[in-house]
């Protein structure tokens, strides 16, 4: 411990160069900021239209009955799947993007 405390002691230059780096990594860490994905959900665009208004535009352009309604978030939005019972009785999946409300099938 005496050698720590004479000014001119390499043990205390040394303890203060290692301290000094360790402080400055712990610094560097610290104020790094958060990496952003590309596809994360804030950068995402947010629907403009709810399920139930895509259904209804389903509905309107193709009859039948809405059976059920999917949402899923891709690199552009949200776009959802509206599945109909047509009155013909066939089965048909359409999609319609969140953001216009444009068939896009």
């Amino acid at each position: 411990m005496s050698l720590l405390r004479h000014s001119n002691s390499p043990c205390r230059w040394l303890l203060i160069v290692l301290l000094a780096a360790t402080l400055g990594s712990f610094h560097s860490v610290a104020s790094a900021e958060p990496r952003s994905d590309k596809g994360s959900q804030d950068e995402r665009p947010r629907a403009r239209i709810s399920a139930s208004q895509a259904a209804a535009i389903v509905q309107q352009r193709y009859g039948g009955k809405v059976m059920n309604v999917s949402t899923r978030q891709t690199g552009n939005g949200v776009v959802y799947g509206v599945k109909i019972l047509q009155n013909s009785g066939h089965m048909r999946t359409v999609s319609v993007d969140g953001q216009t409300g444009a068939i896009l099938n």
